[in-house]
């Protein structure tokens, strides 16, 4: 370091000077690299310490943002079907107005979105086609099982996802406190699919297996794009949208909702079923902001635990405000989902990787 090469370059360059002179001379010069060494220690730890307030700041207001959104939006969308039973026009009318919002923004200068770009195009297309197969298989998962069964297989998701972490993108394995938090919200998701009504019922594991696999590839497929292809937060919400909007009709003709598209604009001409959906869609806008937003900042594995959280906590705050009848035995095991998702901690970048940790620096100062 400069602290430690300072006095044998100050000796080389003064060979002619008497020893005590030398002895005097070296101290002073020894005394002012441990003083240099030690005010670099300091800024070090202050740069760290800054480093570390940064993240959080950026973190935080974002997790927050999609923590709100995503419960709205899980809430918003029961009510949406319950009045407009079409899940894949909804899902459709959502990537629209998305698109739309951000591109006429962007248009009026109120937001940096840039437009399709073949290239770009080119490069992003898988993010959008996974995620509404994702979407498309929790739909078909939700209706061939009980939602508690849904919520075993979304905890198994993180599992996945920190070996994938792991395997393909430069992360450190997780550390015994986080794989001990991950399989408490597994074990604690199981007692409270038992204990529920619903139970663990499942139609078809089909779905159940392709929910898990598409979901984990996907959480994992998107935070590599996000790390290799430079793009602003709204362009990433406008392209996956706009993109996915594109992708809809062969989910409509799957789906066969395509034939019941008269009676999908019928429904849409009442107050009631335009209000809900027009409600999912304007949270659509702010999910997907604050989805790509805090995807950009922590991993594969954290996004997909804060994902789980999410309806968990929704699950638990409509039982106590809504007076559900639920036992004890299930809010102990909502509660213990909880505690083992705040023992997660994101693994760090492998030792040595120090293009990972710069672009994590780049991605907090650009995002």
């Amino acid at each position: 370091t400069a602290g430690e090469t300072a006095p044998h370059r100050t000796l080389n360059t003064i060979p002619l000077v008497p020893r005590s002179r030398v002895a005097i001379g070296g101290d002073r010069i020894a005394g002012e690299s441990m003083t240099a060494h030690g005010d670099s220690d300091s800024a070090g730890g202050i740069s760290r310490l800054s480093s570390f307030m940064q993240a959080r700041a950026h973190v935080l207001p974002m997790a927050l943002g999609y923590t709100i959104c995503s419960s709205m939006l899980m809430v918003s969308n029961k009510l949406a079907l319950s009045v407009f039973p079409y899940p894949s026009m909804l899902m459709s009318l959502q990537f629209f107005a998305s698109a739309t919002v951000v591109r006429v923004l962007a248009m009026l200068g109120k937001l940096e979105a840039s437009p399709l770009v073949p290239e770009m195009v080119r490069a992003f297309w898988m993010v959008p086609l996974v995620f509404e197969v994702a979407i498309f298989a929790n739909i078909k998962l939700l209706q061939a099982a009980s939602i508690e069964t849904t919520i075993v297989f979304r905890t198994l998701v993180p599992l996945l996802t920190s070996w994938a972490d792991w395997a393909f993108m430069n992360r450190q394995c997780p550390s015994q406190r986080s794989l001990t938090g991950l399989a408490i919200i597994v074990v604690a998701a199981l007692v409270y699919a038992a204990a529920s009504p619903g139970g663990i019922r499942i139609g078809t594991w089909l779905w159940a297996v392709l929910y898990l696999l598409v979901l984990a590839f996907e959480m994992v497929y998107v935070k590599h794009v996000l790390n290799r292809l430079p793009m602003t937060t709204w362009t990433r919400v406008y392209y996956n949208n706009a993109m996915a909007f594109i992708f809809c009709p062969p989910f409509l003709v799957f789906g066969r909702e395509y034939e019941r598209f008269g009676e999908a604009l019928h429904a849409l001409g009442h107050p009631r079923p335009a209000a809900a959906v027009a409600l999912s869609c304007i949270l659509g806008v702010g999910i997907s902001f604050t989805g790509f937003g805090l995807r950009n900042l922590v991993t594969a594995t954290t996004f997909t635990v804060l994902g789980v959280m999410n309806k968990v906590l929704t699950i638990l705050f409509s039982m106590l405000l809504f007076a559900q009848n639920a036992s004890w035995l299930s809010i102990i095991s909502l509660l213990a989902c909880i505690c083992g998702g705040t023992m997660y901690q994101q693994a760090p970048p492998r030792d040595g990787n120090d293009e990972e940790r710069q672009s994590q620096r780049e991605r907090l100062v650009k995002s």
